[in-house]
């Protein structure tokens, strides 16, 4: 194949022969050179007069490594992104209803780290009434982009649809059971949630308290010399970076309807294991459905410089919000393991 070049660097000829590489990745690269996102120390070394598909797809590598690779660096949550490229089997849904070829980044979590997170926010809680729930909500607000948080507030919410019919505790269903309601395996609220203070996984409730935006806010700058400073400022940074749902990358694709379950993190409350039969029973309903989308979160783009232009914002707008996760995930289980 022939291509004709207008700028790629000055010193490469003007007609170069490329081995089969594919559309987008022709598309894609020429773009990202019209941008500056290919430098001259990333053409060095290549021939003058032929580029192998290899080596278009490392110039793309390089590029984006280099444009928002600091954003999807973490210290503790499985989250990565990556970019699809698709082959010809995937043409449909990687185009336009017009035909024209797209190509995605997509947002995905990896084997989750166990943490125990209890003791950090019930410290946050007794300082103030509320304070530790809205706290908790932060968190878990911010971890659902990844489906249901693997949270003492997600796991009541999976128990209420796994095994209680949306009950806030397991008593319609051991109705069902009459005389051998005692027998049936069907796991109590009592067990499950044993010790752990209702604030902390009730999250519709008008009797618990719940700090709101600008207490929270205050009550961060107060305590900022506090063991809990470092903490509470990590959450209120997620807080408001997270505010913009607009520009976070959707799992969501052609009005699918389909929630992810790739949990970045599993936060146990008194132990790391606390809700792993919930978890489990969770991740098999989930994996007997079949309905997943392939990714936490996708941005979708034409390989054009229009197309790279327009989802950079929303491409380093998510990872910033998980790398505010990832601090405040951090955060919390340094506080948790001092106390």
């Amino acid at each position: 194949m022939l291509l004709t070049l207008p700028v790629f660097a000055p010193e490469v000829p003007a007609v170069i022969e490329f081995t089969p590489a594919g559309e987008r990745h022709l598309r894609l690269v020429l773009a990202m050179s019209r941008l500056g996102m290919i430098s001259d120390d990333d053409l060095a070394g290549l021939r003058r007069t032929s580029m192998s598909a290899s080596a278009i797809r490392t110039l793309i590598e390089k590029g984006w490594q280099r444009e928002v690779g600091g954003d999807y660096s973490f210290k503790l949550i499985s989250a990565y992104a990556r970019l699809i490229l698709p082959h010809r089997d995937s043409e449909e849904e990687f185009s336009t209803e017009n035909g024209e070829p797209l190509v995605c980044v997509a947002i995905n979590a990896g084997r989750p780290e166990w943490i125990t997170i209890g003791k950090a926010f019930s410290a946050i809680e007794a300082l103030q009434p509320g304070l530790g729930r809205k706290a908790l909500g932060i968190l878990e607000g911010s971890l659902c982009h990844f489906g249901t948080p693997h949270t003492v507030g997600g796991a009541f919410e999976m128990a209420q649809n796994l095994y209680w019919y949306g009950e806030d505790d397991e008593s319609v269903v051991l109705e069902e059971y009459g005389d051998e309601a005692d027998d049936a395996d069907i796991p109590r609220r009592a067990d499950l949630f044993d010790g752990i203070p209702e604030w902390a996984y009730v999250n519709i409730s008008d009797e618990l308290p719940y700090a709101t935006d600008e207490e929270f806010a205050a009550a961060t700058e107060l305590l900022a010399d506090h063991t809990v400073g470092k903490l509470l400022a990590a959450l209120l940074h997620l807080d408001r970076i997270d505010s913009d749902n607009d520009l976070f990358a959707t799992p969501y694709q052609n009005d699918e309807c389909s929630i992810p379950n790739e949990p970045p993190i599993v936060c146990g409350w008194t132990g790391e294991t606390d809700f792993d039969r919930v978890f489990d029973d969770n991740y098999r309903y989930f994996a007997e459905g079949g309905e997943e989308p392939p990714w936490s979160g996708c941005v979708m783009f034409a390989p054009t410089e229009a197309g790279i232009s327009e989802s950079l914002p929303r491409i380093r707008h998510t990872g910033l919000v998980l790398r505010a996760l990832d601090t405040a995930l951090h955060e919390a289980r340094n506080l948790n393991n001092e106390l």
